[in-house]
């Protein structure tokens, strides 16, 4: 008798501790897709406040680094004193690496950059962050065009070019998300995106 007894609160046992995991699995799928639903609405829209669209044929897939929504951890935090205030939490800058060939020549051109890198003629490019000179290409103005980060994509724009800027055969007049495998056209000169690479969180 007591053999089934014992029996009985083992198999109790194993269904409670089956159901606890299975209730745990659920809660963290609720939160993971709450989670996306709420990275998704953010990048839908026409356009944000700074006039830069939202591109929806943008392929995340070709982008080489992690954007999964991380879990947070169980650990409470340390209880703190009412009347101290919270600390203020830095947003760290992230930083962008871009590799790009000129198709003609095949010369690479590598650049890792926090907000711009610029285009152009000119021999002066210290209005950008990083500058790529095609002093040989009389069709480039001196400030021709620049890559822009805003927020999670980069954007090619032209700066009032006197030639244009294309991107894959096509003149662009607004900001608009590059990726890989993109070619920029700037005068003669066309130049193809690589890789783009940015820091992870």
């Amino acid at each position: 008798m007591l053999y089934w007894i014992v029996l009985i609160l083992l198999i109790l046992g194993i269904i409670a501790v089956l159901g606890g995991t299975f209730a745990t699995i659920k809660k963290n799928k609720a939160e993971d897709a709450r989670l996306l639903r709420r990275r998704k609405g953010r990048r839908r829209g026409e356009e944000d406040d700074d006039g830069y669209p939202e591109d929806d044929d943008y392929d995340e897939e070709d982008d080489d680094y992690d954007d999964r929504p991380r879990r947070r951890g169980s650990r409470r935090a340390p209880e703190r004193d009412m009347d101290e205030p919270a600390p203020r939490r830095q947003k760290r800058r992230r930083q962008w690496k871009i590799i790009m060939e000129d198709i003609d020549s095949w010369q690479k051109y590598s650049f890792i950059f926090y907000e711009t890198v610029g285009i152009g003629r000119g021999k002066d490019g210290s209005m950008f962050e990083k500058y790529l000179s095609l002093p040989n290409d009389v069709r480039v103005s001196k400030v021709h065009c620049v890559i822009i980060h805003h927020g999670d994509k980069l954007y090619l724009k032209d700066e009032d070019s006197r030639n244009g800027t294309f991107l894959n055969g096509k003149r662009i007049d607004r900001p608009i998300v590059i990726q890989k495998d993109d070619v920029i056209g700037v005068g003669e000169t066309r130049l193809e995106i690589q890789r783009i690479l940015r820091e992870s969180e």
